[in-house]
């Protein structure tokens, strides 16, 4: 039987493994992408302390990964499908094994709003994406990109977008965007991002080679892809089987699916760390 298991190598994954790998015990870190989470999403991290001129967030997932390289943690690249407690330990089920262990951190993180647009599904992975690091590696210089969303995160992808040289039309369904007067300066600055306001979408067809997009009032505009950016959701797939109102001794949830909307990447930290030393303390005592 294994020490800990932890689902998700976002920040809050990350700095619990770290955590406890210095501290001797036997973990598995399990990530399905890549280390870093929604990370590779951002465009600029500028509040995570120790970065005074802020820090590219693949960057950020680069050290991050870095750091658990020289600790010698090695992320499964595998799916966690179920979680079962019996006896004295939480048994982990992936497509291709099932592992016990002692303890879990339930590090998931978000999920994408979807709106439920006529046409949002069919397209999806094809003209229609929910997260800018999916996106990106498509863009070509002159591309043409719908955004719809007036968050940090909509604002936030434009800006990536941008430096990739596409041309970005911005929808919102407010008068005014919801995102940080910064990230509006700075995409009143970008030359190829426009703005459009008040704007609620109705439906998402493919037409010659592009995705058209219907906007209440009366409005259409087409792109060669559609960035949907409209809010996020925990993912607490995991806990369908009712452990996180159980309170069973052992299961700790911590970073992003856990904290909801307040996405940022110190209190994803923070709550690794402390998920990882109640583990300790856990396990210490267990041992005694």
């Amino acid at each position: 039987m294994h020490d800990v298991a932890i689902i998700g190598a976002g920040p809050a994954g990350v700095a619990a493994s770290i955590f406890l790998k210095r501290a001797d015990f036997d973990i598995i870190l399990f990530e399905k992408n890549m280390v870093g989470g929604l990370l590779h999403n951002a465009n600029l991290v500028e509040n995570y302390p120790g970065f005074p001129r802020g820090v590219k967030g693949y960057e950020l997932c680069n050290l991050m990964n870095a750091q658990l390289s020289r600790w010698n943690i090695r992320p499964t690249k595998e799916e966690v499908n179920k979680i079962n407690f019996e006896n004295d330990g939480f048994v982990l089920t992936t497509k291709n094994s099932q592992d016990k262990f002692r303890c879990v951190i339930l590090a998931t993180g978000t999920m994408p709003k979807k709106l439920g647009l006529s046409g949002e599904v069919k397209l999806f992975g094809k003209s229609v994406f929910y997260e800018v690091k999916d996106l990106l590696p498509r863009i070509k210089p002159g591309d043409s990109c719908i955004v719809i969303g007036g968050s940090d995160a909509a604002f936030d992808y434009s800006l990536n977008l941008f430096e990739k040289q596409a041309s970005v039309e911005v929808f919102y369904r407010s008068k005014k965007p919801k995102c940080l007067p910064l990230l509006l300066e700075r995409v009143k600055k970008c030359s190829n991002i426009n703005l459009h306001p008040s704007s609620i979408p109705l439906e998402i067809v493919y037409k010659n080679e592009k995705a058209e997009v219907s906007f209440k009032p009366n409005n259409k505009s087409e792109a060669d892809f559609v960035l949907i950016a409209c809010g996020r959701e925990p993912n607490e797939e995991l806990l369908s089987d009712g452990f996180k109102e159980k309170n069973i001794s052992g299961f700790y949830i911590a970073g992003d699916v856990k904290t909801g909307k307040f996405r940022q990447t110190g209190i994803a930290v923070g709550e690794g760390i402390h998920a990882a030393m109640r583990i300790e303390e856990y396990l210490r005592g267990k041992k005694e």
